[in-house]
């Protein structure tokens, strides 16, 4: 029996979310029924993380148990026909046994996406928050310094588990301007809280066109409540990359 980790990329306007999902369609869903129908026997696969309703992946990281007969690229190959284009398997290889991609993950980077323009464009909507004008990158950075290191983010969303901790640690905060009425933020953190990333966008769009003050974000990080709770669109959010380890030694 192999232990295989893939890289898996999707759109995940379709989806409701990552996790399995009784009576609505979910990615983990679809994966597992292709896997099945390859031959695959488990429960239940294992993810890096999980992602909410209408947020894509271009590096969400799975791994499971199989006995495939063949080589790895066919496994990928097979896959990928079993698979609905909105969701790819970009990279497979096999891995010890122990490799578990949620709890041997030392980061995970997400990529949010922002444009403005009066009106709404079909081709980048999917991916991208519409904005009417133009945020304030300059402010928008200022504010997501505060972010950097290790703090108590629970102003910014809340634990996987009913006793699980709200300290993380953040590694990489920054917007950047893509184009003359578009810029992204990547933010890289060695986990994240539900609904995490897109408060924390919000809350710097919000600095972005002046209707909050910078140090909102501060005084959520001390106080545990910035009086928003409001979230960035899923659409503009993307999972880029998982790190492990290993990755650090290639």
């Amino acid at each position: 029996m192999a232990h295989y980790k893939l890289i898996l990329a999707y759109e995940g306007t379709q989806y409701s979310g990552f996790q399995r999902q009784l009576e609505k369609p979910s990615v983990q869903g679809v994966f597992e029924d292709a896997l099945r129908q390859l031959g695959w026997q488990g429960i239940s696969i294992l993810t890096a993380g999980r992602t909410d309703t209408g947020v894509h992946a271009s590096g969400q990281v799975v791994s499971f148990e199989f006995d495939w007969k063949h080589d790895d690229n066919k496994l990928l190959k097979a896959l990928n026909a079993h698979l609905p284009a909105d969701i790819q398997v970009q990279r497979l290889e096999q891995t010890g046994a122990q490799f578990h991609p949620r709890y041997d993950a030392l980061a995970r980077t997400y990529r949010y996406r922002l444009y403005w323009q009066p009106a709404r464009d079909p081709l980048r909507d999917r991916f991208a928050w519409r904005l009417d004008s133009a945020p304030d990158i300059d402010m928008m950075n200022e504010a997501s310094q505060y972010l950097l290191g290790e703090h108590n983010f629970i102003a910014f969303g809340r634990p996987l588990s009913e006793n699980g901790t709200s300290i993380r640690r953040i590694e990489q905060a920054r917007w950047q301007l893509t184009g003359a009425d578009s810029m992204e933020f990547t933010i890289t953190g060695n986990a994240f809280l539900y609904h995490m990333v897109r408060r924390i966008v919000y809350m710097l769009v919000k600095v972005g066109l002046k209707e909050a003050p910078a140090e909102i974000v501060l005084q959520g990080l001390q106080t545990g409540t910035t009086g928003i709770v409001a979230l960035a669109p899923a659409r503009g959010l993307t999972m880029m990359e998982v790190r492990f380890a290993e990755d650090m030694e290639k």
